[in-house]
């Protein structure tokens, strides 16, 4: 107790209290006594993608992996995202009151689906800002600030303050590797590179832009130049361009068809031939009229771009990246750490959105590759071929399992402590009844 005490009277704004719920045990041992009676909920609510459902999953599997027997259940307003990443355990449904979309929805506008009671709450991620207790409470009226831990989506700045924040730097507690489930993928023969980013409807207005950096550069490297066949992996909506958006296709055209005799593309719907240097001679012999056989080039190099592939399920997408040439185009938190954890030596171009900046400088910063300062150069330099790109150290000083797991522990015997030291209830009540810093001090030096 004289511990907890002190640390309030060393607390310069009350908000700082509450960290103590992490901060008093760093360092000690956990037992399995801390955990046996947590009954832990982890609420997840995605804002788009299946980035943030990921997340949950992993945190969800480290915390069986680091406390074995632990009560912990998944509760869920994107259920079905679960489901299609093939994850079969009890998720709780979490709707939204009016039957309205339960993505990115306030706590306040939702309910949770039967009657399920838990004792511990960790959110993951936060995509309110700032983490509203109040608005939480709608929800689960019997949530407390004691009981209820916040997680950030990687590096994010407008969530703070959070009790994990989760990403690369000093002030993170790092990436969530793992060893990758994967499933060896059986579409492609041929060698063939990996586009996996958002599109400009997802306020992610360099997307085009962004597509054509990675793909002027990857023909023109030359260890990609001598295959006959190359295929790109690519999301549907980019496919879509090629054929349909006239600026798109034209940009295309112009920087591959100096490279490419053949030019197809495939989709769901369609296998369309757009270029086709054999057929455009043959066309121009026949509008000459011409009795005179003339020698046509020999079509030696294919280009395949591939908008029928994509979305797989986890296993098979690390499959996908796990084949690809070394050179990758990525966004999204889970992609970029799903290489790492697969492919550490790949080279991964990064398409940077605009709430992901802090993470972009960061991952500057710890691997060295300047090319992650600009969204002009992060998704592909044609002039940056050779740069330094240490993802051996990004790796090594950005491990949850190492930076988090010591948090965790603090947490779990704190809560231990909090819920049977009555003294440590005493000063916690004392807390929840006091507005001012200075008047809670003088109450607890009196005690």
């Amino acid at each position: 107790m004289e511990e907890f005490k002190e640390y309030i009277f060393e607390c310069k704004n009350f908000n700082e209290i509450y960290d103590i719920r992490w901060k008093l045990h760093l360092g000690e041992k956990v037992q399995k006594k801390h955990y046996k009676n947590i009954k832990l909920g982890l609420i997840n609510v995605p804002c788009g993608g299946y980035g943030d459902v990921i997340k949950c999953i992993k945190i969800y599997e480290y915390i069986k992996r680091w406390y074995p027997g632990i009560d912990v259940t998944i509760l869920s307003a994107s259920q079905e995202k679960f489901r299609n990443l093939g994850i079969k355990n009890e998720i709780i449904d979490i709707k939204h009151k009016n039957n309205k979309k339960s993505e990115c929805a306030k706590f306040k506008d939702l309910k949770i689906v039967g009657n399920k009671k838990f004792n511990c709450f960790l959110i993951i991620p936060v995509i309110s800002d700032p983490f509203d207790i109040n608005d939480f409470k709608k929800m689960i009226p019997y949530a407390t600030n004691w009981n209820t831990f916040t997680m950030s989506e990687y590096n994010d700045i407008d969530t703070v303050p959070t009790d994990f924040p989760i990403g690369v730097g000093n002030k993170n507690l790092g990436l969530f590797f793992d060893k990758p489930v994967l499933e060896k993928q059986k579409f492609i023969k041929n060698p063939y590179a990996l586009v996996y980013i958002q599109s400009k409807i997802d306020n992610i207005f360099h997307s085009r832009y962004c597509f054509l950096s990675f793909l002027e550069m990857i023909i023109n490297k030359d260890k990609y130049k001598n295959h006959k066949k190359f295929e790109i992996v690519l999301p549907k909506w980019i496919s879509e361009d090629i054929l349909f958006y006239r600026p798109v296709k034209y940009k295309f055209l112009k920087i591959t068809k100096k490279q490419y005799q053949k030019i197809t593309v495939i989709t769901k719907e369609e296998e369309k031939i757009l270029f086709n240097i054999k057929e455009n001679n043959d066309k121009k012999r026949i509008n000459r009229r011409s009795k005179k056989t003339k020698k046509i080039k020999k079509i030696n190099k294919e280009l395949i771009i591939r908008g029928d592939i994509l979305p797989q399920p986890r296993e098979k997408f690390i499959g996908l990246i796990k084949d690809s040439i070394k050179d990758i185009l990525l966004t999204g938190d889970e992609s970029l750490v799903d290489t790492l954890n697969c492919s550490p030596n790949k080279t991964i171009w990064y398409q940077i959105a605009p709430w992901k900046q802090n993470l972009a400088e960061n991952l500057s910063i710890e691997t060295g590759n300047k090319n992650y300062k600009n969204f002009r150069t992060s998704c592909g330099n044609i002039k940056g071929y050779k740069f330094k790109n240490d993802t051996q150290k990004l790796i090594k000083e950005n491990d949850f399992r190492k930076k988090g797991h010591e948090r965790f522990d603090s947490a779990i015997i704190g809560f231990y402590e909090n819920h049977n030291n009555k003294d440590i209830q005493k000063i916690i009540d004392i807390i929840e009844h006091s507005r001012y810093l200075d008047t809670l001090k003088k109450k607890i030096k009196n005690m």
